[in-house]
């Protein structure tokens, strides 16, 4: 919890977090990866963080939800990484070549730039430093199969990348269009259901440029509500699939139904 509201007056952060039934010590996050069918490629939207992890030992579920949809590795055809932080890299670090053998890999060519570059250690923050090594690994496994794009660029037809930096310099969005319906997958930009809609301004430390960060939530989430657009949250409850609603000088999640198969 410490990482979070960084430049909140600490009466303040209490508050709200005893109002949300926020423990002081630990807040969870949920990872959801997302697989979108276009009827001509499966498309992943980042991999998680990957098993084993002793910080989170409840992860690395990725290959068995694949498995249970019917979805072997083999088949996925592309990977859009929204950002290179850990736990939506880690599904790639086991072999990366060979888990998902097909898939291009694609991420906008500043956070290529960024994480792949010899100082790479002197553009990131302190905290991420450490994973750069095996994350270059991770990049230089891939060879050719490594697709850098321009934010705005489509990484398929009707999905488009938007430039949502902040959280890193390089990180995305995605807008997928399909007829009149529009969804938009925010990453990390919008990072959780709870600060990040109620008080866009409160900063946090995961954040590469906590200012800026802050400026594109609020954007971001001023775009869902205006134009009334289907989102899916990477860190948020699972499904993670709702709407934004405006309320106040801040705004409010609104999950969708959770539709069951019969």
């Amino acid at each position: 919890m410490d990482s979070i509201a960084t430049n909140a007056e600490a009466g303040e952060r209490k508050a709200y977090f005893d109002a949300h039934y926020m423990t002081a010590d630990a807040f969870p996050l949920q990872a959801n990866p997302l697989l979108i069918e276009t009827g001509e490629k499966r498309i992943l939207v980042d991999t998680g963080m990957g098993p084993n992890l002793n910080w989170a030992p409840t992860a690395g579920r990725l290959a068995k939800s694949l498995d249970e949809a019917g979805v072997t590795p083999e088949a996925i055809d592309t990977i859009v990484l929204t950002h290179c932080h850990v736990d939506h890299v880690g599904g790639l670090n086991a072999a990366a070549t060979k888990q998902f053998p097909n898939a291009e890999v694609v991420l906008s060519e500043t956070e290529l730039d960024l994480w792949n570059s010899p100082d790479a250690a002197s553009k990131l923050p302190e905290w991420a430093v450490p994973g750069v090594p095996q994350l270059q690994k991770v990049l230089a496994s891939l060879g050719d199969r490594l697709r850098p794009i321009k934010s705005g660029a489509d990484v398929a037809t009707g999905i488009a990348a938007l430039d949502t930096s902040g959280h890193t310099q390089g990180h995305i969005s995605l807008l997928v269009g399909s007829g009149d319906e529009q969804l938009l997958i925010t990453g990390d930009a919008v990072p959780s259901i709870h600060i990040a809609f109620d008080r866009p301004e409160w900063e946090i430390i995961w954040d590469h440029d906590r200012e800026k960060g802050a400026k594109t939530r609020r954007a971001l989430l001023d775009r869902a509500a205006h134009d009334r657009l289907l989102v899916a949250g990477y860190h948020y409850p699972f499904p993670g699939i709702g709407h934004v609603v405006k309320e106040g000088n801040g705004f409010r999640w609104l999950p969708v139904h959770w539709v069951w198969d019969s």
